[in-house]
């Protein structure tokens, strides 16, 4: 009796114990709504009346919290010291006010939750909040940078602390409404898609069709003041320049030595390629000069009569081959071996320059009656030029059996020795007539296809400095295709624009462009696109608007950075071409 007794009233003083702390919790579950309901907005505050089932929801968290109660195990009475441990949780106003809701159903807070955080994370966490100790591992999970960033922005706007007491009254509705507009991942995936947007921007820009017209077509409407080409044609000083003459002449150069290193000897080629024809063959120790080098493995040589290139890995440069030449002296350096015909060598004008002398003296001759200029030394050869009776000629070498080497303007070829009046009368002649007013030659046959124009380098006159500029540029500008195309860029290796490349080319050449296409299109003489000629420039345009430029190279080719899938490439002139502008003048 005594045992049933002391039972009995051990149980009696849990249930008390019990009853006390159920009574405790429900108070503070009232002091904490009423603090709850103190910061709602009128807003909030009409919302709950209209939701007339919020009384008996509160009630069923008191039922909710009295189940442990009626377990009979003093050790299930601990389970309140879970919602004891959350208060130090609501310092932090948006989990206060979701975390009550924990208390009610630990299986469905613990897993809710865990939407309203990032997605990646928080998928990993739910066995984590099975164990009692999740919520001593929830605030940690807050003070992540990323997540308290985010959560007091949306905890500190008053709507939304109202909405989310009111909510948590229904618990699934309460965890996935804030899931919606607390979730960090839909906020940090946000600012991706607006880093994204700079490089949509310049695909846009940039790469509609990958070249620099869409490129700088964009700030069209901003920028045009025209409505039309013809507009814009319209109001420009476009005017037909006087013809400018290929320059076929050579200028000389200093030397620049180079010396085979290869004890099987070194081939001149007619291509920048191995497996190209010879031109010719230099041996051990072979003397050659250099006349272009564009940093690519190769050097454009000359040695002798023999001209082509040379892979820069078989001779030694600068002052290594200065001093072997100094030791040795030209007469033990040898040169190269002729393989190849001059005038089938396609790369024997490659450049307009050599080592050697290039002006040659006076001799004058006057035309016996009408006399032909010939391509090569027989009557049945093409004729390339007409000598009118008294007609005046320079004769620039002897070519032996009875025939001459002669120039006459820009006509150039031989012509038989007793059709021609030499010496003191032909001397005589000049001198009372004065150089200048004798009649020259009419050319029948260009001199670049004149097969006879080469015979010798040598002429009576200076090649044209305007000229020589004019190949040595595009020469230059060629050595850059296949480079990338960087809009705004102006580096010819690493990539440039349009515009950026022109004024990097010519700017090479001590010319000072300006930056852009448009302001590039008011420099220089302006000019019909078909006057253009080698190193000018031809700008496009597109309703009024110039959006490119690029350099002619002849045979109706130019030389652009065309865009960024492209780069910098050789190709025809398209249709939007408006005209072009002369800046190298003689």
């Amino acid at each position: 009796m005594r045992r049933k007794r002391l039972l009995t009233a051990a149980l009696c003083m849990t249930l008390l114990l019990a009853s006390c702390t159920v009574s405790s919790a429900v108070d503070e579950s009232a002091v904490r709504r009423e603090k709850q309901e103190a910061v709602l907005s009128p807003a909030s505050a009409a919302e709950k009346k209209k939701k007339p089932e919020k009384p008996a929801q509160t009630e069923n968290v008191s039922k909710e919290t009295e189940k442990p109660a009626q377990t009979e195990k003093p050790a299930q009475t601990e389970k309140p010291a879970q919602t004891e441990t959350q208060p130090p949780q609501t310092e932090k106003p948006a989990q206060t006010e979701t975390q009550p809701p924990q208390t009610e159903t630990p299986g469905q807070t613990e897993t809710q939750p865990a939407q309203t955080e990032t997605p990646g994370q928080t998928e990993t966490q739910p066995p984590q909040t099975e164990t009692p100790g999740q919520t001593e591992t929830q605030p940690p999970q807050t003070e992540t940078p990323g997540q308290t960033e985010t959560q007091p922005a949306q905890t500190e706007t008053p709507g939304q602390t109202e909405t989310q007491p009111a909510q948590t009254e229904t618990p699934g509705q309460t965890e996935t409404q804030p899931a919606q507009t607390e979730t960090p991942g839909q906020t940090e995936t946000q600012p991706a898609q607006t880093e994204t947007l700079p490089g949509e921007t310049e695909t846009e820009s940039g790469s509609d069709e990958e070249t620099e017209t869409e490129t700088e077509e964009e700030s069209e409407s901003e920028t045009s003041e025209f409505d039309s080409n013809e507009e814009l044609i319209a109001h420009q000083k476009i005017i037909v320049p006087p013809d400018i003459e290929l320059e076929f002449r050579f200028t000389q150069v200093e030397e620049e030595p180079a010396i085979v290193k290869v004890r099987e000897g070194a081939s001149v080629y007619e291509e920048k390629d191995s497996s190209a024809s010879e031109t010719g063959s230099l041996p051990y120790y072979g003397l050659c000069y250099i006349l272009e080098d564009q940093e690519d493995g190769w050097y454009y040589v000359e040695s002798g009569n023999v001209r082509g290139f040379v892979q820069a890995e078989a001779v030694v440069t600068g002052e290594t081959a200065k001093r072997i030449r100094k030791i040795k002296g030209d007469e033990e350096l040898p040169t190269a071996r002729l393989l190849m015909a001059r005038t089938e060598n396609a790369a024997f004008a490659h450049t307009h320059t050599t080592t050697g002398e290039v002006l040659a003296d006076k001799v004058y001759a006057l035309a016996s009656g009408e006399v032909s200029i010939r391509e090569q030394r027989k009557e049945s050869a093409r004729a390339t030029g007409v000598l009118g009776d008294g007609a005046l000629c320079y004769i620039l070498e002897d070519a032996g059996a009875d025939w001459l080497f002669v120039e006459s303007g820009n006509a150039r070829g031989f012509v038989r020795k007793d059709s021609l009046i030499t010496g003191n009368t032909a001397e005589s002649a000049v001198s009372e007539k004065g150089e200048n007013n004798m009649p020259l030659a009419q050319v029948l046959v260009e001199p670049q296809d004149n097969a006879a124009c080469y015979f010798t380098l040598t002429s009576v006159k200076k090649a044209s400095q305007a000229a020589m500029t004019r190949e040595a540029i595009v020469n230059f500008a060629l050595q850059f295709v296949g480079n990338p195309y960087v809009w705004g860029g102006t580096s010819l290796t690493t990539g440039a624009d349009c515009s950026g490349f022109v004024q990097s080319i010519y700017a090479n050449f001590g010319y000072s462009l300006p930056r852009v296409a448009e302001d590039q299109s008011q420099y220089g003489m302006q000019i019909p696109v078909e006057s253009a000629q080698p190193g000018d420039l031809i700008f496009y345009a597109r309703n009024g608007y110039v959006y490119h430029v690029s350099m002619y190279i002849g045979d109706g080719q130019v030389i652009h950075a065309a865009g960024r899938k492209v780069g910098t490439i050789v190709s025809g002139i398209n249709g939007n071409a408006v005209w072009a502008t002369r800046i190298i003048q003689d």
